[in-house]
């Protein structure tokens, strides 16, 4: 799984706890990072969430090791990965698909052989698109889009159909900076020869299926052989069966006759 750690940046504050500021986007994976080097493996170790009285937020724990059980207690356990199995020195955790919910102070908590503790501040990214058409004089349309971001990240951009289908040609992608605002921009532009049946849509990291035509758009060329197949395998039947009862039937008035010319 692909994950994105925008930006870090420590702070040594008093004594030996060490701030981390990770920035994310919205249902990105990011990295929370955690250095537990010499960790005491006979004690617990954990991840957790920090109260912070300004936005509501409740202290609460996201998981405890101990003795080899990891206990997550009602939390999403797919929505993270721990590394410490592997090397007791990473207490790091891949925190999946994040959320502005996500946002906020996080504390990985350990013995080494002292009790320590490093924080993390997540700060969670949105983004906005915008996207329009224009028609022009000779034929066809030019489709924009804008993906704005609040700092830079490179997106995925497609062009997809209702389906989710996606579209691949006369795509052309330019990136911008407000230096005033800070913002980045993210230009995408789709150029047709002739009008569209319906409008793609502009979306941000999507998976696509193979490029095809779109939902909902049958050729004239092909209701000719989707009427006679669907006659075909109607009417065949029916007349299979009115044969078996004109068959049974005539065999039935055979033996009638025979028995009354017999007496």
């Amino acid at each position: 799984m692909r994950f994105f750690l925008l930006s870090a940046f420590f702070v040594v504050s008093a004594g030996d706890d060490i701030t981390v500021a990770v920035k994310g986007f919205e249902n990105d994976d990011v990295l929370l990072p955690c250095d537990c080097s010499n960790r005491d493996l006979n004690k617990d170790f954990k991840w957790q969430v920090e109260e912070d009285e300004e936005r509501g937020v409740k202290g609460k724990l996201i998981f405890r090791y101990n003795d080899g059980t990891l206990d997550f207690k009602d939390n999403l356990s797919h929505r993270y990965e721990t590394f410490f199995h592997n090397d007791s020195s990473n207490c790091s955790v891949l925190l999946k698909n994040i959320t502005k919910e996500d946002q906020g102070k996080y504390s990985c908590r350990f013995y080494s052989p002292q009790y320590k503790y490093s924080f993390v501040n997540l700060v969670v990214f949105g983004t906005h698109i915008s996207q329009h058409r224009e028609t022009r004089p000779n034929g066809g349309d030019v489709y924009q889009c804008v993906v704005k971001l609040d700092s830079y990240k490179e997106p995925n951009i497609q062009w997809t159909w209702n389906n989710g289908t996606c579209l691949s040609t006369n795509i052309s992608t330019t990136y911008s900076l407000d230096k005033e605002t800070g913002l980045h921009y993210f230009h995408s532009r789709l150029e047709t020869e002739s009008n569209f049946p319906s409008e793609p849509k502009c979306e941000v990291n999507v998976t696509c299926p193979p490029e095809g035509e779109p939902e909902g758009i049958i050729s004239p060329l092909d209701t000719k052989p989707n009427l006679y197949f669907r006659i075909f395998c109607t009417g065949v039947p029916v007349v299979l069966v009115l044969g078996f009862l004109l068959i049974w039937y005539r065999r039935g008035t055979s033996h009638r006759f025979y028995s009354e010319e017999d007496v």
